[in-house]
């Protein structure tokens, strides 16, 4: 075996962990997804969550897509800044926050919120200086935020505040079922939204007396990326589908050539009765999210090899298997390990390419542009 963890073009201004980008995969994944959207007839308003940066957000923009989702108040404010004039923060809202949402108000952004209880909403009616829409969030079985579809009682109490004030409008509903990440099959992935959207628009059909118009959003990459029948959906705001991860991979969501960001990080040390290759990758580079092996060897990414035009598909049997602050532990075969040498580079595909582009805030395409991510500069 020749793996050939040569210098190349690619790597030599690279001295620390550097967070690769192919723009190419990137922007198939984009094309990927707004095909499948119109196929499906509902609209993309993707989750910006993943990405985090201006200049991926003008390629999205070249695409047609006028509208996007953000996780918090300070990233609308980023993106506002940026020329998004329409934005969801797809997150229960922080009343603590409104003077944000009033300066974007004010600037002439379109701005829709979540909210799961009355009292948020009359915080906000009382305390706009403007208009924004608003969608009740639904938790139909994930667990995590959300008035639950089972309470009918909580939601029309939401929907008829909502409707009785003036500086509100109720644009929707938004469910997030975010158990699809735990799952094992695309079937159970499939099952899971079948039933959460049943249960949603059993909530938009109990609402029709207040709000006849409403929009049911749904947002996660897995469901979004292989269920086929989105009848009773109009809008999915998937974010990760713009890079995938191995946990994509591993859900079999996507193919590891999908994957479209990795991680080059230089090799620091090697240790011979281990054969193990330290590198400089850490926690605070990739983050401590991990996968299990078939032997259930935990992981944190997996090993690659960087070429001018991108990177290899993965090697078998060799993983980052400890991760400290700044520390990255890679346990390789023998034949991998003799390959390797201090001082050169190797790529690693992220667990959680989220995760990664938020804690590393750049991006180096392959062609040597660098693309700043939000957290870098606002």
């Amino acid at each position: 075996m020749v793996l050939g963890f040569a210098k190349l073009a690619l790597m030599t201004n690279i001295t620390r962990p550097t967070l690769l980008l192919d723009t190419n995969k990137m922007i198939n994944n984009l094309d990927r997804m707004l095909t499948r959207a119109s196929r499906l007839n509902v609209e993309l308003v993707p989750h910006f969550k993943t990405h985090q940066s201006k200049e991926i957000g003008e390629m999205v923009k070249a695409k047609g897509v006028e509208r996007c989702t953000v996780s918090s108040v300070k990233m609308a404010q980023y993106f506002a800044q940026c020329g998004w004039k329409d934005i969801t923060v797809a997150f229960p809202f922080n009343r603590l926050e409104i003077a944000a949402i009033n300066e974007m108000v004010s600037a002439g952004v379109a701005l829709t919120l979540l909210v799961t209880d009355v009292d948020t909403v009359r915080v906000i009616n009382k305390q706009l200086k403007g208009n924004v829409n608003l969608m009740i969030e639904l938790d139909a079985g994930y667990g995590r935020s959300g008035i639950s579809t089972e309470d009918g009682e909580a939601i029309k109490e939401v929907a008829e505040t909502i409707e009785r004030l003036e500086k509100v409008n109720f644009y929707g509903l938004y469910c997030h079922p975010g158990n699809t990440y735990h799952t094992n099959a695309i079937e159970e992935i499939r099952q899971i939204w079948a039933a959460a959207i049943k249960k949603v628009n059993f909530v938009r059909h109990n609402l029709q007396s207040i709000n006849s118009s409403l929009k049911v959003r749904m947002g996660d990459t897995p469901g979004c990326s292989v269920v086929e029948d989105m009848n009773g959906v109009d809008e999915i705001g998937p974010g990760n589908f713009i890079f995938f991860d191995l946990v994509m991979n591993y859900l079999d969501v996507c193919d590891e050539s999908d994957i479209a960001v990795c991680v080059a990080c230089p090799v620091v040390a090697k240790n011979a009765k281990t054969n193990q290759v330290i590198v400089h990758g850490g926690g605070v580079h990739f983050s401590k999210d991990h996968l299990f092996d078939e032997q259930e060897q935990k992981f944190f990414g997996e090993l690659v090899v960087l070429e001018d035009d991108g990177w290899s598909a993965i090697i078998p049997d060799a993983k980052l298997v400890s991760l400290s602050q700044e520390h990255g532990v890679l346990k390789v075969s023998n034949e991998v390990f003799e390959e390797i040498e201090v001082g050169d580079v190797l790529g690693f595909l992220p667990i959680h390419s989220c995760l990664t582009a938020n804690l590393m805030k750049a991006y180096q395409t392959l062609d040597g542009q660098v693309f700043e991510h939000m957290e870098k500069v606002f």
